[in-house]
């Protein structure tokens, strides 16, 4: 004679009982679980507190789980455990990469699975098939629908964290940069400890801005951009990063020498997040004075660059620009000086804004006619008449104030030319 086959309702009744013979079993499998997490998942390794936190999570899931199986419940609509929303707010709080706790799930699900496969096993065959499919179902809805919850738990617990660690942190680096550092090496180790960085070696100051910021603070989008400024720089450590505004960051890199930053290095570091990407950078100075003095620099920097317009280079460098810095504060006293030094050479008409731009070149390479035509790709007769018609156009060749027209030129090429004449 055939059997017949289980129906639903005996798939039902066949998986109660498979939860009801492992509920007294529940501390053995979750401890058994925990075990197989820790070991196999380095990043949940951690001090005994934060395992018991796990332990907690994990008995926690199992408890609901068997709860779910032997009374038919549907495990989209259970509340899931609050040791488990703990845990992974734990997590945020230690920088545990997210996709460590979504792999705990699914090794923690299949783990499981095998106990209730073997207590299913003991039923009659058919009986035991069935059982085991809705259990599957059962247990991987369950898995999809808490996970849900605890990545975002973990979410917005690791921005709340590091929104609090920047404040601060920003804080702390108000107090440095206004000379408010404690003498006593202890506490100002304690300082140290609250940044994550170190003040003693050489630092090289940055700011990093978006044309287009987000309507709120970015931390990791900057944090991006700043790694791979310290990978540019060849930094000693972690950079240290403080967002300022939205769109904005104060940044500072451990350099092992006092060498002036290589410009193809950071632009090229600067291009891979797109064209909205902008930095200035200080020079490399050590100590705490070199904290305050390379960030200054990079600040003015970049007052130089959005003074330059919409046309901002991606990297601007405060040894290129540093005097034009200086100038811009007291912008219309540079430009009533740049049109006294310049002449009709300030006029902003183009024609004239190539003459300026050709004398420009030509002095910076030190009055080579060739090296300036190759950097402007024009032939070097080009220059030379250029060079002569821009003297012409001043009204009087250079003499003593050579310094003073190169740097009127310098003006001139990141701030633009006077509107209109005195």
């Amino acid at each position: 004679m055939i059997e017949p086959s289980p129906t639903p309702e005996d798939a039902v009744g066949t998986v109660a009982d498979v939860a009801a013979a492992l509920a007294p079993h529940r501390a053995e499998v979750s401890a058994s679980i925990t075990d197989v997490l820790a070991t196999r998942i380095d990043d949940l390794r951690g001090d005994p507190a934060l395992l018991d936190l796990l332990a907690a999570s994990v008995e926690g899931n199992v408890e609901t789980i068997l709860h779910v199986l032997r009374h038919d419940l549907d495990p989209r609509d259970v509340e899931p455990p609050a040791a488990a929303m703990a845990y992974a707010r734990r997590l945020a709080q230690r920088e545990v990469p997210v996709n460590a706790l979504v792999r705990a799930y699914r090794v923690g699900q299949s783990h499981l699975m095998e106990w209730a496969f073997a207590e299913a096993a003991r039923r009659p065959g058919e009986a035991a098939a069935a059982a085991s499919q809705r259990i599957v179902l059962v247990v991987m809805d369950y898995v999809d629908h808490v996970t849900q919850h605890v990545i975002g738990a973990y979410e917005a617990e690791r921005e709340h964290w590091r929104q609090g660690r920047h404040a601060l942190r920003l804080a702390r680096v108000r107090d440095v940069l206004a000379g408010r550092t404690p003498a006593d090496p202890d506490e100002q180790l304690a300082v140290e400890t609250t940044l994550a960085y170190r003040l003693a070696p050489v630092h090289l100051g940055l700011v990093v801005w978006l044309d287009e910021p987000p309507a709120d603070i970015d931390l990791a989008g900057l944090e991006r951009v700043a790694l791979d400024l310290g990978v540019a720089l060849d930094a000693v450590g972690r950079p240290l990063v403080v967002p300022w505004d939205a769109g904005s960051a104060w940044v500072w890199v451990t350099r092992r020498d006092d060498d002036a930053p290589s410009r193809d290095a950071l632009a090229r570091a600067v291009a891979r997040h797109g064209p909205g990407v902008h930095i200035a950078c200080g020079a490399p100075l050590a100590g705490v004075p070199g904290f305050r003095t390379t960030h200054d620099q990079a600040r003015r920097a970049r007052e130089v660059a959005l003074a330059s317009g919409t046309g901002a280079p991606a990297v601007t460098l405060f040894d290129e620009v540093g005097a034009v810095a200086l100038l811009c504060a007291d912008r219309e006293g540079a430009r009533a000086w740049v049109r006294r030094v310049l002449g009709p050479l300030a006029d902003p008409e183009p024609g004239v804004g190539r003459l300026r731009e050709t004398l420009r070149v030509f002095l910076a390479t030190g009055g080579s006619l060739a090296v300036a035509a190759r950097r402007l790709q024009v032939h070097r007769n080009t220059v030379k008449y250029r060079v002569a018609r821009a003297h012409e156009v001043r009204g009087r060749p250079l003499g003593d104030d050579r310094l003073d027209v190169e740097l009127a030129l310098l003006a001139c090429a990141w701030l633009g030319p006077p509107a209109t004449a005195d």
